[in-house]
């Protein structure tokens, strides 16, 4: 049976310290040598994927929550879900009318990202930009007003903040029928992600489209968190970290091993 494995990263295949730890990029490195088809379904963009290069993935993979598909072995990106314009601005208005900037991420022809933002809001948000701002395909400017023209290609967008700061924000953008906002807790902070992107990208989408070209007969993934729900119910086998949210656990057919305790690895050494 050709099975295709596709995990989440933060919370799930990574340890407290967002890095893989070196049991983990030892089983998982020596399976993937010996055939096993291995990839990942991300939040992150291709910048902060560096941290998976002991493991030689050379599958395509899915970025920003759906949003995009980059194949590991050409070095190419493959897919891109962009915003309606209309819709990108009436995000705008939303984040503007609470007075509640984000990072906007916009995509040119040749897939790089351009991130823009006004201001930035808190620690993590800093922390944010200062991980990220000399990264390799992707760059950053401050503008003092983000605005969305017709041409712009306006992929996705991202802010940290308190919960209860984002959960109204969240459910106004819900309204919008062509992008689909996501909240879920920071696993590194106290503080919650709002991501809002096309309602046509998924990580089940990216998921299933990456089944489909590799002819896998059987699909398991790997999640933790909100935004992976979909995709293990997408799954033929859906598995939960221990150490996942509650409503995750429940979504999904099998709970495994913590993530800070190796959980995907161990159950790819056993399953494999």
């Amino acid at each position: 049976m050709r099975t295709l494995y596709i995990s989440d990263l933060d919370g799930t295949l990574l340890n407290k310290q967002a890095r893989l730890s070196e049991r983990s990029a030892k089983i998982i490195g020596d399976l993937v040598k010996k055939g096993m088809l291995f990839t990942v379904a991300t939040a992150r963009s291709l910048s902060s994927l560096e941290i998976l290069k002991e493991l030689d993935i050379q599958l395509p993979c899915v970025q920003l929550n759906g949003v995009l598909m980059y194949d590991f072995s050409s070095r190419k990106y493959i897919g891109r879900t962009a915003i309606e314009p209309e819709d990108a601005r009436a995000v705008l208005e939303i984040l503007r009318r609470n007075d509640r900037m984000s990072f906007v991420y916009k995509s040119d022809e040749e897939f790089g990202i351009h991130v823009e933002f006004e201001r930035l809001s808190n620690d993590v948000e800093r922390e944010f930009f200062e991980a990220r701002r000399d990264k390799d395909y992707k760059s950053f400017a401050q503008v003092p007003h983000i605005s969305v023209s017709d041409d712009d290609s306006v992929i996705y967008f991202t802010m940290v903040d308190e919960y209860s700061k984002l959960r109204s924000i969240c459910e106004e953008i819900k309204q919008i029928p062509g992008v689909r906002p996501t909240l879920y807790s920071d696993n590194y902070s106290h503080l919650y992600f709002l991501e809002v992107f096309s309602s046509k990208a998924t990580k089940a989408r990216g998921m299933l489209e990456i089944s489909r070209m590799l002819e896998a007969d059987r699909t398991v993934a790997f999640g933790d968190n909100l935004n992976d729900i979909e995709m293990l119910k997408a799954a033929d086998i859906g598995i939960a970290v221990g150490d996942a949210a509650e409503e995750v656990k429940k979504a999904a057919d099998i709970i495994i091993g913590n993530s800070y305790d190796d959980g995907v690895a161990e159950y790819l050494l056993n399953d494999h």
